[in-house]
């Protein structure tokens, strides 16, 4: 009679097995995909990353990482540091900022990728979810560099962001705790922002880039896999769109912060105004739950959608949702940064309840439709 395996057992083959198949930044899956430019998202990524670090490093040494300091040191890289008279300071800036964005969206479409393609199935399900968490880490790079400039933008959205764990002391049974308060004030260094606070997240800002590094290169030299394998053309078109954008957008910088008087209208960055919405409408700690709910959710995907096809035309439920979830992404987005009426933008409940129903119900009859023309093939396969 065989052995029953224990359940740790289980989760250790499974690990083990779906760890050898992991793709970090698409070294395997560019092997199939040579000219398909959605591949090369992962080496990009891996690219920007190591050149974040070392544009960091050269504006770290300029950077005054202080309450009085911190401002000045910005502004002056940005307009009065210069190399044999070439602005080098304003490149260098516009370079970190548009490149720490680029992470962020190659990240977010590696992770659309994933899912439209369905390459997130089994035997992929742990590449899904590393892809699910360098997306969330690519956000807290962008989080930690929020108080850097320490302007009125910086100062208060890294406010409200520090803010956020004191929901978790009006939870039911861990409320009393006060869990949310001690990891607020671990997050600021004392009850507001303040120097602490700007070290904190000057040091996190470094380190998270550099710890990601070492640990894909630990990665790759373990498993003597290609870091990238890409046209250098993509490279080239890629580094000219970042020049441009730095070019024509420049990073600039609001009035130095004030915290005594914060401005009407407070706004994360682009990248959090999806999440920002949904804390507009509902109550804190609802919102808060709602968007990790959410992003549990979509980790759980491949244990969700079980069926076996990886084809569009097989998934009409799933794409359809996808595509909404997409649409809603900007939508949302824009609307939170054009409206600050609470009330107002409360009014979009029905209509999104509405579209998830209609979507679900309209998906779910051509999803019904896919499985019994499958069945019929078989049968019929079968047969003969």
């Amino acid at each position: 009679m065989a052995e029953k395996k224990s359940i740790w057992y289980k989760i250790a083959f499974w690990f083990k097995d779906r760890w050898r198949r992991v793709d970090l930044f698409d070294e395997k899956l560019i092997k199939a995909h040579k000219r398909n430019p959605a591949y090369y998202m992962g080496s990009i990524l891996y690219i920007s990353l190591i050149i974040q670090i070392l544009i960091g490093g050269i504006l770290a040494i300029y950077y005054v990482p202080t309450f009085e300091g911190a401002y000045k040191s910005v502004e002056y890289i940005t307009t009065e540091l210069k190399l044999f008279g070439f602005p080098i300071g304003f490149w260098l800036r516009n370079l970190h900022r548009y490149l720490a964005d680029a992470i962020i969206i190659l990240a977010m479409l590696r992770v659309f990728r994933f899912y439209f393609t369905g390459e997130f199935k089994k035997p992929n399900e742990l590449s899904w979810i590393i892809a699910i968490i360098f997306l969330l880490i690519s956000t807290m790079f962008g989080f930690s560099g929020y108080v850097l400039p320490m302007d009125q933008r910086a100062y208060w959205a890294s406010t409200i962001g520090t803010a956020f764990p004191l929901a978790i002391d009006d939870m039911p049974l861990i409320g009393n705790l006060r869990i949310g308060s001690l990891l607020s004030f671990i997050a600021r260094g004392g009850t507001a922002l303040n120097q602490n606070t700007l070290t904190r997240f000057y040091a996190l800002h470094y380190i998270l880039p550099i710890a990601i590094v070492l640990f894909v290169e630990a990665y790759y030299y373990f498993t003597r896999k290609k870091r990238i394998n890409i046209p250098v053309l993509s490279i080239i078109i890629f580094v000219i769109i970042i020049l441009a954008l730095g070019q024509f957008f420049p990073a600039t910088s609001e009035a130095p912060a004030t915290p005594e008087s914060p401005p009407e209208h407070i706004l994360p960055d682009w990248y959090f105004l999806f999440t920002y919405y949904f804390l507009k409408i509902l109550p804190l700690l609802l919102g808060i739950l709602f968007n990790v709910g959410f992003i549990i959710f979509v980790a759980l995907m491949p244990w969700i959608e079980t069926n076996p096809y990886k084809e569009a035309r097989k998934r009409p439920l799933w794409i359809a949702l996808g595509v909404l979830g997409v649409a809603l992404f900007g939508i949302l987005s824009y609307r939170s940064l054009l409206i600050s009426d609470t009330a107002l933008l409360k009014k979009d409940v029905p209509y999104l309840i509405l579209a998830y129903v209609l979507v679900i119900l309209v998906g779910r009859f051509f999803q019904k439709r896919v499985y019994e023309n499958e069945r019929k093939k078989y049968k019929l396969a079968k047969q003969k």
